[in-house]
């Protein structure tokens, strides 16, 4: 056990700021390296940062040995449980009760007390400052075969406060006080998880669309080489596509709305099941020829097809004799000849 202080309670009951106790500062080894009488709220100095050992008064626990089978944790501490309620004065709903492990020959020590009265006292321990690690029966910090296990530690300081502690006690962590600085920590802690959360979903958020980036410029690097195949080398996709569409546009001496790129991208927003099986793009006075390949899903709803391309301003036809293939114009070119060679 590393150095810590002991702390010689009163009754519970009688435990405030002012009640004035005695104490042992003890180093690892058990040499006991100070020692004296103050009141709570002067204990802090004292204490000096050392995890504190509460000695209850030996009137405010009991302990007693029981024999009980081998048994998971769980089912351990529900059989301590049954076997503390036939023997406690009150309702185990009222108690703190804790158990060490069970030895070899099945015995398992037992403790408990007035839960209110140790939380309450808990609480005003924490509130001076000091850092309860353990509540330890008075039973359980004396030397075996003490003389006077009913009276508790006194000063001056002798083997009485020297004995060895058990590695369990009455201070369950879910019965912890929260102090005002635990409050504060605790809101840090949650802050800090939230801002974590927000950077890890920002993150995600940044690679999908860095993902997406990467998709999109894949679709457009095809496209356009798909458009105009006879480019070698594309850097700029949307700028080298908007360079050999001023280039038509200047050899034709137009620049309709019925040009090449405006066509196949308005096609593009309404033809998505047609994305990623193009097999042939042909474009001819004004009529964009797509012929897709086997494996795409065909639009169920070919009205509601036809209304979302008019509101690109485009007219659908699909052809009635080559399989696959989908005409698309500007609303108000001519109309489609009934058959293409």
């Amino acid at each position: 056990m590393k150095g810590h202080l002991r702390l010689s309670l009163p009754p519970l009951a009688e435990v405030t700021p002012q009640s004035i106790t005695a104490f042992a500062v003890l180093d690892r080894t058990g040499r006991v390296l100070r020692s004296g009488e103050l009141s709570l709220a002067q204990l802090a100095d004292a204490a000096a940062g050392y995890p504190v050992y509460a000695i209850l008064h030996p009137h405010d626990a009991i302990v007693v040995n029981t024999v009980l089978p081998p048994l998971t944790a769980k089912r351990l501490h529900d059989a301590v449980q049954n076997s503390v309620e036939p023997m406690a004065l009150e309702d185990i709903a009222d108690l703190c009760i804790a158990h060490g492990p069970r030895a070899p020959d099945g015995n398992v020590c037992i403790a408990w007390t007035n839960r209110r009265a140790l939380l309450a006292a808990w609480q005003q321990l924490a509130h001076a400052k000091l850092q309860i690690v353990a509540f330890v029966p008075s039973a359980l910090a004396l030397p075996n075969n003490d003389p006077h296990p009913d009276q508790a530690l006194a000063l001056p300081v002798d083997e009485r406060w020297q004995a060895r502690l058990p590695n369990w006690s009455l201070a369950q962590p879910e019965w912890r006080p929260i102090t005002k600085t635990h409050h504060w920590r605790s809101a840090a802690i949650w802050a800090g998880a939230a801002a974590l959360l927000w950077l890890l979903g920002l993150n995600l958020h940044a690679g999908r669309l860095r993902s997406e980036a990467r998709t999109l410029q894949t679709d457009m690097v095809q496209s356009l080489r798909t458009a105009f195949p006879s480019i070698g080398i594309i850097i700029d996709p949307l700028k080298q596509a908007q360079n050999q569409r001023d280039m038509l546009r200047l050899g034709s001496g137009t620049a309709g709305g019925d040009d090449f790129m405006p066509l196949a991208l308005g096609a593009a927003r309404v033809l998505d099941f047609a994305e990623g099986h193009i097999a042939s793009l042909h474009y001819e006075d004004g009529i964009l020829t797509l012929v897709l390949a086997q494996g795409y899903t065909p639009p169920s709803n070919e009205a509601a097809l036809q209304q979302a391309a008019a509101t690109q301003s485009l007219t659908l036809k699909k052809d009635d004799e080559a399989a696959h293939t989908w005409h698309i114009r500007r609303a108000g070119v001519q109309e489609l000849r009934e058959a293409r060679p």
